[in-house]
């Protein structure tokens, strides 16, 4: 079975022909280019939660008790850092280190409302993946005052702590050792 990215790539292409095939060529890269642009962002908007919904299948799929972080991202990294809703962009490149000017490139959004956190990982000093994260997958928050490590990113699950809506966020309580 296709993958949804695997249809969109099927169905852009065809756009693409249907669109290109009939116009002068100045217009014709134009439109091409737009429908890249626009592609590459919805692709990477559509990345963004992969760490989110990893998280979320280790606790509602396979019922852990515990949640390590690292189990939920297919990249190497050695650091983590949690920021709450409404972080601010320049709190998180102020404590992520990137510079002023290379800020909104790297992080490329900002949380806007209460049920969506954000999760940098880093390797060495380099930012490597950065995640919106759904509390409905899994409440953070309070978020830990420091960087993570893949060993010490490891919460403990609680069912039906904190109510929202119609269901209750599941709370992930950092464990301290």
């Amino acid at each position: 079975m296709p993958s949804p990215r695997t249809d969109f790539a099927e169905n852009l292409n065809f756009l693409l022909y249907l669109i290109v095939d009939h116009m002068p060529g100045h217009a014709r890269q134009r439109i091409a280019l737009v429908i890249a642009s626009v592609a590459a962002l919805t692709v990477a908007c559509a990345n963004r939660s992969d760490v989110s919904n990893a998280i979320r299948e280790l606790i509602v799929e396979d019922g852990i008790k515990t949640v390590r972080l690292v189990d939920a991202t297919r990249f190497t990294w050695d650091q983590a850092y949690l920021f709450g809703p409404y972080t601010p962009r320049s709190t998180v490149c102020g404590i992520l280190r990137i510079q002023e000017n290379d800020c909104e490139r790297q992080i490329p959004f900002e949380s806007v409302d209460d049920g969506e956190m954000s999760i940098a990982f880093l390797a060495g000093d380099s930012l490597v993946h950065y995640a919106s994260h759904h509390r409905r997958n899994g409440d953070f928050t309070p978020v830990p005052g420091r960087p993570l490590s893949p060993q010490t990113a490891i919460f403990k699950v609680v069912q039906g702590d904190v109510a929202n809506g119609p269901a209750p966020w599941i709370r992930l309580v950092l464990l301290t050792k």
